[in-house]
C-alpha cells in the first residue's frame, strides 16, 4: 500500500519539490532579466543563474536514484538560495537603473542649460546676418538643439548610459560655442 502511494505520487510529481522551486526560481530569473540585471547587476545575475543550475542538477541527480534514497533537500536549498539571488539582482538593478535615469536626467538638464547660455552668446550674431563665422555659429546651435532633441529620445527609451554620455558632450559643445560666440562679439571686425 505505501509502495504503491508513494510511487503514484512520484509518478504525478509531488514527491520531487524540485519542480515548485524550478517555477519560482525561473520567475523570478526572468524578473531579473527583464529589470536588465544581466548588465545593471551581473555578479548577482549570474551567482542566481550559477546556483539554479546547480539545484537542476542536483534535482536531476536525485530524479535518478532509486525513490526511498532520493532526498531533495541539498536541490531545495540551492533553488531557495538562487530564488534569493535572483530577487537580489532584480532589486539591485532596479536601483541601479533609477540612478542611471537620474544621471541622465541631470545630464539632460545641464545640457539644456548649456545651450540655453549659448543662446544668449549668439544674440549679437543673430543680428551680423552678412557674417560668415557669426552664421556658422548659429549653424552648431541649430546643431545643439537637434542633439537635445536626441538626448530625450534616449532617455525615453531607457538608454541611460547612452544618454549621459550624449548630455556630456553637448554640454562641452554648448561651451565651446558659448566661448566661441563671446570671442566673436569682442573681436573688432564684427562690429
Amino acid at each position: 500500500m505505501i509502495v504503491t502511494t508513494c510511487g503514484l505520487l512520484s509518478v504525478a510529481g509531488c514527491g520531487n519539490p524540485c519542480l515548485k522551486g524550478r517555477a519560482k526560481t525561473d520567475q523570478a530569473l526572468r524578473e531579473a532579466r527583464e529589470a536588465q540585471a544581466p548588465s545593471l547587476a551581473p555578479e548577482a545575475m549570474a551567482r542566481a543563474v550559477e546556483l539554479a543550475e546547480s539545484a537542476e542538477r542536483e534535482c536531476v541527480a536525485q530524479s535518478s536514484r532509486w525513490f526511498f534514497a532520493r532526498s531533495f533537500r541539498q536541490a531545495e536549498e540551492l533553488s531557495s538560495e538562487a530564488l534569493r539571488e535572483a530577487e537580489g539582482a532584480r532589486e539591485q538593478a532596479r536601483a541601479r537603473g533609477g540612478l542611471l535615469r537620474q544621471e541622465a536626467l541631470n545630464s539632460r538638464y545641464a545640457a539644456g542649460m548649456a545651450v540655453s547660455d549659448a543662446i544668449i552668446a549668439l544674440r549679437r550674431a543673430r543680428e551680423m546676418k552678412g557674417n560668415a563665422r557669426a552664421q556658422a555659429l548659429l549653424g552648431r546651435l541649430e546643431g545643439l538643439r537637434l542633439a537635445l532633441a536626441d538626448l530625450q529620445r534616449e532617455i525615453d527609451a531607457a538608454r541611460y548610459s547612452e544618454a549621459s554620455q550624449l548630455g556630456e558632450r553637448i554640454r562641452s559643445e554648448a561651451l565651446r560655442l558659448q566661448a566661441d560666440a563671446n570671442t566673436e562679439a569682442l573681436s573688432p571686425g564684427s562690429r
